[in-house]
Formats: C-alpha cells, structure tokens, sequence
C-alpha cells in the first residue's frame, strides 16, 4: 500500500459550545534575521530536540550567550538554559546516544590550551557539563566521537601529521594515537566499536596528483596500535575523496566512499587545501557569501569505492562509476552528464573504458555531499547529493584609449545547483549489490547543505528532501522504483500566510512514524503589522 507524508496536527480542545478551532500543523517558529548564524538541533527520538543556537553578546569580554533549548516530540519547550561561550567557537558535530547528547565546538582563534569543547547533556536531569581539551593550533577537525567515556578528536596539519587525541569526561585524561609519520597523510574517519573495544582511522597518503595510498589503523582501548590494515586494487589516477568505515567485529569491517580522476585542471595543485575545501563544505556547516570559480578546487567524484576488512586478509577495492548506476539517467538532470552520456556512447561497446584511456572523456565529475555510510537490511548503504556552481553573464561597455565602445562579458555566481542524489547498496563482501537515485528538482541556492535523506524500511527505502516549501519523496528497492517521487506541501503556522521563499530546508526520520523538516524562510502575511518575517521552523511530519 502506497505511504504518504502528512502533516502531524496540533487538535485544539474547545474554546465555545460554538465548535472547535480548526486542527493546527505541529510547527515551532524562532525570529531570525536574515543571513543570521544558524540555528543548530539535536533530534533525540520521542525524548524531544535539543536546539542550541548564539543569542546575544551580553555573555561577558569576547563571549556570546548561546541557549540551549530541550523541546519535547509536540515541540514545547520544556527547559532553556543560557551557557557563555567565546566569540570564536564554531559547532561542529553533534549526535545523541542513550541518554546523553554530545556537541563538539571548536575555538578556532584560541592559541592557547583548551580550544575543543565537547558538551555533556542529560536532558532528563537538565544537566549540562563542558569539558575541554585542546590540538594543535589551526589544525582542523576531520571527525568527533565518544568511546567509552573518552571523546576522541581526529584532526590534520597543513604541515604536519595528522592526529587523533582522546580525553576523558571524567578525569580529563588525555591519550594520543599515533597515526603515520608522512606529512602527506590526511585522516578521513574515525570510528569507535565500544564492544570489541577497538578505535579505527582511516587515511590516506598522497606522494602525487595522481596517486593515493588508502589505509586503516586498528587501536585498543589504551590507544595501542594494534594493526595498520593496506588494500590491494588501489588504481592510478583513482582518487579517494572521501572514506567511511562501519566494524563488523572481530578484526572485521567494511570501508567506502567516492573517488575521481585526481587533479583536473592546470592550475597548481594543492594537496591539503584542495582536501578541505570540499571536507569543510561536505561535513560542516559553513556559509558561502562570495564565490569565486577560479579559487574553487574542490575534488570531483566520478563514483563510489567499497572493501571490506578481513582479521586475516588484505582486502581489495573495488571501484564503480555513476555511469554505470541503474536508471542513472532517469534521474540527473545535469547538461554536463548529458554530454557525458553522449560521449560515452560512442566508444566501442567492445573495448572497456580502463583499456581505452577514455575514463575522464565522459565521467561525470560531479562535486557531492556526503551522507553517512549505515549498515541497514542487510546492506551497507552510501548516499550523496550532486551539485554544481552556477553563473549567469554580464555584458557591459569599456571603452579602449580612442574612446571606442568595446563590450565586456563576465560571470556573476548565482548559486550551487542541486541535481540528484546517488543511493548505492553493498554486500559484507564489499561488491555494489544495488544502485539507484532521486532527482533534486529546482535547487539553487548560495548554502550548501545536505537536503537528501534515506529511511530503511525492511526491504524498502524510502527517499526524501525538503526544498522550496515541500517535501519531496520516493520510494525504491533496490535497483525498482516503487514509487515514484511525490510532494507534500510544508503548512504554515497561519492559514494566511504565504511562502516567499526558502534556504538550509532538511529533513529526518524522528521516531515512530514521525519525521522532522526543518529550515528558514521568508513568509509573507499581509493580515498583520508587520507583513514580512524570517523564522527557522521545526515541523512534525507523519508518513502512513
């Protein structure tokens, strides 16, 4: 039977033996202003949201008061709390897990010790704890997890090795996890098995443009290292551009992420910088105000990688291109792919692209947002959104020594253009046993966020976005689409007010049969005062 997204509904008791108030959409609005920092939030299941978000300056010298909000699953506020914090601190991850949420902040401007913050919070009791510790001066943070009561930090150095620490929560102790000697190296992933008590980084050294070594390193508790884990099949000029490990157990695991054609284009290459221009925008929140296509780097994906990890074995990747993916072209709606596709129709059906040298004639190159690797009825799957910058042309008049009107064309950046999303399934072997997408229709905007989200639902996949005051949802098996996209309108707080437009939307499956849309948006409502108002909104939403 066919699902669809409904909008959860607030029922209204009586208010006169005349009747009812019409039911009210679920929906929590905050004032914002436009362009503001961002509103960030934790989705907890049916415990509630914990939003946390700057709000004044009044925290003291170069402080911000920043409040911490727990709202329950009607989305009422239960608890605020208002926590100082410097003026500098950017968040970065965040995630709950039993009864406790975590958030990582980062001061990027404190030279001095403590510039890592990781956040305690036990919604229940209304506790929130700050514990800090601190790396390398203007190395970044690659990733954030909590093993045991330790929190574990990976980071990489422009000139420097890469390196993980962990601390304690409790007693501050701090332990340091050596990862390679190369300076060349850059960390991927970190993650953490709390049962078989085992920490993993992945990595991978670079010694050229067109060579990359991918490797994973296995640490017991004690930050010992216990294995350095190679893998075999790792081709020329196939780059990895991004790396996610799932544990299986038992010395066993399973690594994938995307790879392209390594450096494109003329211009000096820039190893590290090339990396963090597209880590930062895929993994942290970083808003765009200018754009500039000749400072632009990032790394371009022509598909996904997959290998799995033996106790006994060197595993063996394996690559697989976009163009290959099941009903790829029923849902990219890129010109650039389109060309692609031409291209690759004309080499000879009998001759593989490896032999011919003809890879980087027609892959699609694709810049991609990535999702979380899971491992869900029983597949490992990977998920990313394409998109690519967009310019128009200006043309005006110069005029040359003589006085002669000269016309002049230049690009102006209007945005990133969303396209399509990539949804591929792996077997514990690491082979591709599935591939799919969904299309991103009318997407253009100046921040880029992940919009696409999956939900598994036994042997079904469910497919979905928030883009332009709707949802948009699919639904997939495998390789079959079961249902083809449909949109639900997102419902204003008021009857009269009306969509103006959008930036940041998301959504995510919640608890139950209840998922969350979240975003900012221009409403205009011509019944009040004030006709026009910017509010980031949380929304309930009901797929049955």
């Amino acid at each position: 039977m066919r699902r669809v997204f409904y909008i959860a509904l607030l029922l209204v008791n009586l208010v006169s033996f005349a009747g009812a108030q019409a039911p009210q959409p679920l929906r929590m609005e905050i004032p914002v202003r436009s362009g503001s920092s961002p509103v960030n939030y934790i989705s907890f299941g049916e415990k509630g949201i914990c939003m946390f978000y700057p709000t004044s300056n009044d925290g003291g010298k170069d402080s911000i008061s920043w409040s911490f909000v727990m709202i329950d699953k009607n989305l009422k506020e239960v608890w605020r709390k208002l926590i100082p914090l410097h003026e500098d601190v950017n968040y970065l991850k965040g995630f709950g897990r039993n009864n406790v949420i975590y958030l990582l902040f980062h001061d990027t401007q404190r030279k001095t010790e403590e510039n890592i913050s990781v956040f305690f919070i036990y919604p229940a009791k209304q506790i929130i704890t700050e514990h800090r510790s601190s790396i390398p001066e203007k190395a970044e943070v690659v990733d954030f997890e909590i093993f045991n009561e330790f929190a574990l930090i990976g980071y990489n150095q422009r000139k420097g090795k890469p390196g993980l620490i962990g601390f304690s929560l409790i007693t501050g102790e701090k332990r340091n996890f050596d990862i390679v000697d190369k300076n060349d190296a850059l960390l991927l992933d970190v993650t953490a098995d709390t049962i078989h008590q085992d920490i993993y980084a992945v990595y991978k050294t670079q010694p050229s443009s067109s060579r990359n070594v991918l490797m994973v390193n296995v640490y017991n508790s004690s930050s010992a290292l216990r294995r350095s884990i190679s893998f075999s099949n790792q081709q020329e000029k196939k780059i990895i551009n991004s790396a996610q490990f799932i544990p299986t157990g038992n010395g066993r695991g399973f690594v994938a992420g995307s790879y392209g054609y390594g450096n494109r284009n003329k211009r000096n290459y820039d190893y590290y910088n090339d990396y963090y221009n597209y880590y930062y925008y895929d993994s942290f929140f970083r808003r765009q105000s200018t754009y500039d296509a000749n400072q632009d780097n990032t790394p371009v994906s022509d598909g996904y990688y997959s290998a799995s990890v033996s106790d006994s074995s060197t595993g063996k990747v394996q690559y697989y291109s976009f163009i290959d993916f099941a009903n790829v072209y029923k849902y990219i709606n890129d010109p650039e792919a389109i060309r692609s596709r031409r291209k690759a129709e004309k080499i000879n059906k009998n001759e593989s692209a490896e032999s011919s040298g003809s890879d980087r004639e027609y892959s699609f190159n694709f810049r991609l947002l990535m999702h979380p690797l899971i491992a869900a009825s029983g597949s490992y799957i990977l998920m990313a959104e394409a998109y690519s910058p967009e310019y128009h042309t200006m043309t005006q008049m110069v005029y040359d020594y003589y006085g002669r009107a000269i016309p002049s064309s230049y690009s102006v950046f209007d945005g990133f253009r969303y396209t399509n999303a990539f949804v591929a399934g792996f077997d514990s072997s690491g082979m591709l046993a599935w591939s799919n997408g969904m299309e991103m229709r009318d997407i253009l905007t100046t921040y880029l966020n992940k919009r696409m989200n999956l939900y598994p639902d036994n042997d079904e996949i469910l497919l979905f976005y928030n883009a332009n005051g709707k949802i948009a949802y699919k639904t997939i098996k495998g390789t079959t689409v079961v249902d083809n996209t449909s949109f639900t309108s997102i419902a204003p707080k008021r009857s009269t007010d009306q969509f103006v437009s959008e930036y940041l939307g998301s959504a995510e499956y919640w608890y139950g049969d209840y998922f969350l849309a979240s975003g900012y948006e221009l409403l205009r409502n011509n019944y009040l005062d004030e006709n026009k108002r910017n509010v980031f909104y949380l929304i309930k939403l009901a797929f049955r």
